[in-house]
């Protein structure tokens, strides 16, 4: 398997995947809307465990602090849902399944990233603009000082 930067995969995530998978291709064997319904039913169900399974940085997205998901997932949710379905509706294999949801987990990380690197800069932009100012009124009172009276 690849090494992934990011998601660090359990055995649980892929029996959950590979049942995931097996309801996607059952379905197709029933005709009885009551049965059509029971599996649309655990698919979501299934969907949602998988989503939740996902741990990154020994933190499942399950139990993760609510503001911390939000500040770096939150954003990419519907996508991560897309990638559950689409990749398990297709049998997607697992290694490459798990893979693809790191790769959308860096896209994440990246994202965070890049604004701290914004906030960063402004505080150090705001820092440079006040020592300047401070260095002009400094100048101002000495000019100040020196004038004859």
């Amino acid at each position: 398997m690849e090494e992934l930067k990011f998601l660090n995969p359990t055995e649980l995530l892929e029996k959950i995947y590979e049942t995931l998978c097996s309801e996607y291709e059952d379905e197709d064997h029933y005709d009885k809307d009551q049965d059509k319904l029971d599996i649309e039913v655990t698919k979501k169900r299934l969907t949602k465990k998988l989503f939740n399974e996902f741990i990154v940085e020994d933190e499942y997205f399950l139990t993760m602090d609510s503001k911390t998901f939000k500040d770096r997932y939150h954003l990419f949710e519907k996508d991560f849902y897309k990638l559950i379905t689409e990749c398990s509706k297709n049998k997607v294999p697992y290694q490459k399944f798990v893979k693809i949801i790191d790769d959308l987990l860096a896209c994440a990380h990246y994202r965070l990233n890049a604004f701290e690197q914004l906030n960063e800069e402004i505080a150090r932009i705001k820092t440079e603009r006040e020592q300047e100012e401070e260095t002009e009124e400094t100048n101002k009172e000495e000019i100040v000082e020196e004038e004859p009276t």
